[in-house]
């Protein structure tokens, strides 16, 4: 048999049918880069990356129509040609219908490789497939370099002769030779098998999507001032899709309002349009377009959703079958498959839906909402009755499962969703309080109080019990942000909220019952209301209400000192926040101000700072006055030591409790927070501040132990030592209640302070054990370090007297900070001989289980003790405790 080749390297042919090549010139080069082109090196490198080596090896770039395969193939090619000039051969050809025809597929894959290298061959008609591919070979070797063939529009080919001639090529392709292949869908290639060669490298449209950075940059080139909002918008609506940015850069050159532009732009742009219609839609048969049509409604679709909407029992695997062929509908989903179409695809069907049968999409929506129904999903039903238009539904809704709604956590999407009801319909009580509940859920006051305003406006009189009992814990949830919550909480009681039988309102009832009364100073009744609701909540799956009740019951737990109880309800909040993607939202506030007062406490800086930013990153613009309290005075706390200008810190801190001055706050919430303010005034040497924060809040802790203790601290400033222990008296003597765990460790040591400098030692070592003994189950360290380098002493001096809470006072001290290291160091022997020092071992048992002579350890001892200033054991192992070295 005659071989190809010999009439490639130009031996003419007897008997064949022989013809020129013609191929366009434009097929064998990338199209022209556009101006503003976004070179992404990410993706080139790793194409580079895909075609390197001697394997022979295909990359498919398989993605949608828009998503730049051959503007990054064009760069890349470019790129390729300018960093390797004659070390490897180009070549380039973009596929059309046309190549269906194997003689024309053959001419442009040749004219391709043979392009201003040599002159192209002559093709015969008739010549076999594995001709061709020997002509193909031939031509490689004759190159005598790696050779990359790209291939772009492979999706066009179909016919089986043309995909057997391309199957035969890349089953056989040469060493050194490295095909790239760009489609819109997979060609029916022999791709599953090179795959299972390990000779495939693939790039998804995912890959090709542009990144956050990407975006930026792609923008930045338009020179418009966006911000973080507008930028995160433009991800959300194009999801990164090469299209849909271009489009939109479109949109923003001919707009004079850039924001404007940005929240006006979808699917329904009419160049994205005309885009989408014929390059997606239109490629569709029409029963698809159809399909696409029907199912546009729901952004989210299973196949049961889909047949219910279109009636097509085979719907599941149209739907599988348009996201195989990157028709902008993806699967997701684990065992459950669920499928979305592109916000920009279907905001153009929407729209062509809603104009061409506009009473199939109210229908639609409405068969969209039943379907959701059954499912349970009753908020998605929600918004499909508001699109349908159909009030009863709309209202039947509302009325049956709009509290449940905002206790599940959806308060935010309900708040807008009924934002947009006609004023017709929030004129109905039923759904006006509900309104407002969801607006209070999403820190809206100005609706919230706008959407309360037409009940207390009313004429007519709220005719139910139900009714009367909801409009009171709206009225208390809104009393929460700044009000008269004490006249708030009175409504509510006089009302049947909490017993209605109504289990969602009832639920609500109690724990904003339970929070109010937490604020308002009665803590054993917030406990019995948030621990019921938290019981109810968690049976019924009210996971919002669960994480309130849990936070609140933390906080309660850290201002009482219950270890136990504080882990127990900030892990439980903590594993409901991951679940339900809470972590990073104000949900989650108040919970990190908790987590930060507790570690404040436990002296773990880095973990209240942690605690304390993310507080106050999350805290929403309205919040409880008391929670923003907790949050500002824990920030200032943490901040104090750190910061270049602690009078600023304090001064700012005072500032919030000026503000906040006019709201009702809570004894124990003042006892908790008055006390660090005041030490961060004296310590920045403002005793005016320190006396006014004492006078400030008389009138709510004179009552208190905390009101002595504050005064006792004032005292002792000014050097008052009588004033102060007499005024200390009676709350080490429990002649006075203490609304705060920490007030009466903190208390024994300023009595253990105050009698040391009475010189009554023992009386001072006994009020040290009695606040070791207190602080020892909470393992409060703060007490400890705000009083001082005093307390250190005293500690140092009782070593060893403890008793049960000697290991502790160990702890408090190590955690305590050391007064300055001695000026000569001690060296690591006298280091290790110093740790022996408390034992009672001699000096001759020392060296023997140190495998030293006796002598050498006297020499240690004597540099031990001299380094410390002292001539005795005993005095080296006080000396050493107080400088931190044991």
């Amino acid at each position: 048999m005659r071989r190809p080749m010999t009439r490639v390297e130009g031996t003419a042919p007897e008997t064949r049918d022989e013809e020129a090549v013609v191929v366009p010139s434009p097929k064998l080069a990338p199209p022209p880069p556009a101006s503003d082109v976004l070179e992404r090196d990410r993706l080139m490198d790793v194409l580079d990356q895909a075609t390197s080596g001697e394997v022979p090896s295909v990359t498919l770039l398989n993605a949608p129509a828009g998503s730049g395969k051959t503007v990054l193939l064009g760069s890349w090619f470019r790129r390729r040609a300018r960093h390797h000039p004659g070390g490897e051969h180009l070549a380039w050809v973009s596929l059309d219908a046309n190549d269906n025809k194997v003689f024309s597929l053959w001419s442009s894959l040749l004219q391709a490789l043979y392009r201003g290298v040599v002159p192209a061959p002559a093709l015969a008609r008739d010549a076999a497939a594995h001709e061709r591919v020997g002509a193909f070979v031939d031509a490689c070797a004759r190159l005598g370099r790696p050779v990359i063939l790209v291939l772009d529009n492979a999706h066009e080919l179909s016919e089986p002769d043309a995909v057997k001639n391309v199957n035969l090529l890349l089953r056989y392709l040469p060493s050194g030779v490295r095909v790239v292949i760009a489609a819109r869908f997979p060609p029916p290639l022999i791709l599953p098998r090179i795959r299972l060669e390990g000779r495939l490298r693939e790039i998804t449209a995912h890959q090709l999507n542009f990144t956050e950075e990407e975006t930026g940059k792609l923008l930045a080139r338009k020179n418009l001032a966006l911000s973080k909002t507008d930028l995160d918008r433009i991800r959300e609506r194009t999801e990164g899709w090469a299209a849909g940015l271009r489009f939109l850069t479109l949109a923003l050159d001919s707009a004079p309002d850039t924001g404007g532009a940005i929240r006006s732009f979808t699917g329904d742009d009419r160049l994205l349009a005309e885009y989408l219609s014929g390059e997606i839609v239109g490629q569709q048969p029409a029963y698809i377009r159809e399909f696409l049509l029907s199912v546009s409604v729901c952004p989210d679709l299973t196949e049961g959703l889909a047949i219910r909407l279109t009636g097509q029992e085979h719907a599941g695997q149209i739907l599988y079958t348009l996201s195989r062929t990157n028709a902008l509908i993806t699967q997701h989903g684990g065992e459950s498959v669920r499928y979305r179409c592109h916000p920009l695809l279907r905001d153009y069907l929407r729209a062509e839906l809603s104009r061409r049968h506009p009473r199939a999409y109210r229908r639609l929506h409405r068969l969209a909402a039943e379907w959701f129904t059954d499912s349970g999903d009753v908020l998605t039903a929600l918004e499909h009755s508001v699109a349908a238009k159909d009030e009863e539904l709309i209202t039947r809704y509302i009325q049956r499962s709009g509290l449940r709604i905002v206790l599940k956590g959806h308060g935010a999407r309900l708040h807008k969703l009924l934002g947009a009801l006609p004023e017709h319909l929030l004129s109905r009580p039923q759904v006006a309080l509900v309104a407002a509940i969801a607006s209070l859920d999403d820190h809206d006051l100005v609706a919230a109080d706008r959407f309360l305003g037409r009940i207390d406006n009313s004429a007519q009189p709220l005719r139910s019990g139900r009714l009367r009992a909801l409009n009171a814990v709206a009225v208390l949830y809104r009393a929460r942000y700044g009000g008269q919550l004490d006249k708030a909480l009175a409504g509510l009681r006089a009302t049947s909220a909490g017993d209605t039988g109504d289990a969602d309102l009832d639920l609500l009832a109690l724990a904003i019952r339970g929070t109010a009364a937490l604020w308002l100073g009665d803590i054993p009744g917030a406990v019995e209301d948030l621990e019921r609701a938290l019981r109810t909540a968690t049976l019924e799956r009210r996971d919002a209400v669960s994480l309130h009740c849990e936070i609140h019951l933390a906080g309660i737990a850290c201002v009482q000192g219950d270890l136990a109880g504080l882990a127990v309800h900030t892990g439980a909040a903590l594993e409901l926040a991951r679940s339900h993607g809470w972590t990073e939202t104000s949900r989650t506030a108040f919970l990190y101000t908790v987590l930060g007062l507790a570690a404040y406490q436990r002296l773990d800086q880095e973990s209240a700072r942690r605690f304390s930013a993310l507080a106050s990153r999350l805290l929403p613009a309205v919040v409880d006055p008391a929670v923003e309290l907790l949050t500002v005075t824990l920030s200032a706390a943490v901040e104090f030591g750190l910061a270049a200008d602690p009078h600023a810190v304090v001064e700012t801190l005072r500032g919030h409790r000026k503000r906040l001055a006019g709201e009702p706050l809570a004894p124990w919430l003042v006892a908790c927070t008055a006390p660090i303010e005041q030490r961060l005034a004296l310590r920045v040497g403002e005793p005016t501040w320190a006396m006014d924060v004492l006078e400030r809040h008389r009138h709510l802790l004179a009552p208190y132990a905390e009101h002595a203790l504050l005064s006792t601290l004032v005292h002792l400033h000014r050097g008052r030592t009588g004033a102060a222990r007499r005024r200390l008296r009676p709350v080490i003597e429990r002649q006075t209640r203490t609304l705060v765990a920490h007030t009466l460790i903190e208390s024994w040591l300023l009595e253990a302070i105050l009698a040391d400098q009475a010189g009554e030692q023992n009386r001072a070592h006994t009020a040290v054990g009695h606040a070791l003994d207190l602080a020892a189950p909470q393992q409060a360290l703060r007490p400890f370090h705000d009083a001082g380098q005093d307390i250190r002493e005293l500690l140092v001096r009782g070593a060893g007297r403890f008793g049960r809470t000697e290991e502790f006072a160990s702890a408090v001290l190590q955690a305590l900070p050391a007064p300055g290291a001695p000026v000569d160091p001690l060296t690591s022997r006298e280091l290790e001989l110093l740790t022996e020092l408390p034992s009672m071992r001699t000096a001759e048992q020392i060296a023997d289980s140190l495998y030293v002579s006796v002598n050498t350890v006297k020499t240690h001892l004597r540099g031990i003790y001299r380094k410390l200033g002292v001539n005795h054991r005993r005095d080296a192992v006080v000396a050493a405790r107080r400088r931190g070295l044991l």
